[in-house]
């Protein structure tokens, strides 16, 4: 849905097929099809580093000619000694997300989150004690009661509730972070690194996986997603409207 949003804003050039889904269904072929996506269309959504260097992704990556993909799978071939293709290079990765359990804790973590923004918001204004314009925004008596019932918590679960909102958000917009280089000589620490083996180049790697900007979102960001979340609703009514007359 956000992705509707920012095309319509002309911020993207055209919406992504990535579903997140298909990166947490533990189902390699799912995994793939999340990674194709990516790589398709990568916005800020995907990059790749070769020694440090940015070689792929990011908004300006222009992904719709042979060049690019050409001059990627050169990168990542015999020149750079990860003797890999595109294929085998999706292959590598699914094999590594799979075997992980990153993904198993982000996901536990982004499920602390019982009431989404709709409701987090009206526990937000009861923690900085200040009366709910959202409430008085709302005209259905039905969704009223509903939401002053989130009022009538005791201060300590409204802070529980504004907490697990946040650390879900954090989670939910955190990066994975994939490392990996061919294994010369003797296997690294198992402790930090784990390995994979790709039998059609006979080769293996070590590789780690774990996650990065999880820094906690601030109180103040409340208001933001709670906006966000109404733009994005409010332009999905327009749009499906206007589909509907």
């Amino acid at each position: 849905m956000h992705q509707a949003l920012k095309l319509h804003k002309k911020q993207i050039l055209e919406e992504s097929a990535y579903d997140p889904l298909d990166l947490f269904s533990h189902s390699n072929e799912r995994i793939h099809k999340a990674l194709n996506a990516l790589y398709l269309n990568p916005q800020n959504n995907f990059r790749v580093f070769l020694n440090g260097s940015l070689v792929y992704g990011g908004m300006d990556t222009d992904t719709n000619t042979h060049d690019t993909n050409n001059l990627f799978e050169e990168l990542i071939g015999t020149s750079s000694g990860l003797n890999l293709d595109l294929p085998k290079f999706f292959e590598l990765l699914t094999e590594m997300i799979s075997k992980s359990d990153v993904l198993n804790q982000l996901l536990e973590t982004q499920k602390l989150d019982l009431y989404d923004i709709e409701g987090a918001i009206h526990s937000y204004y009861d923690v900085i004690s200040q009366t709910c314009p959202v409430c008085e925004s709302i005209s259905d008596k039905g969704l009223l009661e509903k939401f002053e019932k989130l009022h009538c918590l005791p201060i300590q679960k409204s802070i529980e509730i504004v907490r697990d909102y946040l650390v879900s958000a954090t989670t939910k917009d955190c990066g994975l972070m994939l490392s990996f280089r061919p294994r010369e000589g003797e296997a690294l620490s198992l402790e930090k690194y784990g390995s994979v083996g790709i039998e059609s180049v006979d080769q293996v790697y070590d590789y780690k996986v774990f996650s990065i900007d999880l820094d906690m979102k601030p109180l103040e960001k409340m208001v933001h997603y709670y906006n966000l979340d109404q733009k994005i609703t409010n332009f999905y009514k327009q749009k499906y409207h206007k589909l509907l007359l």
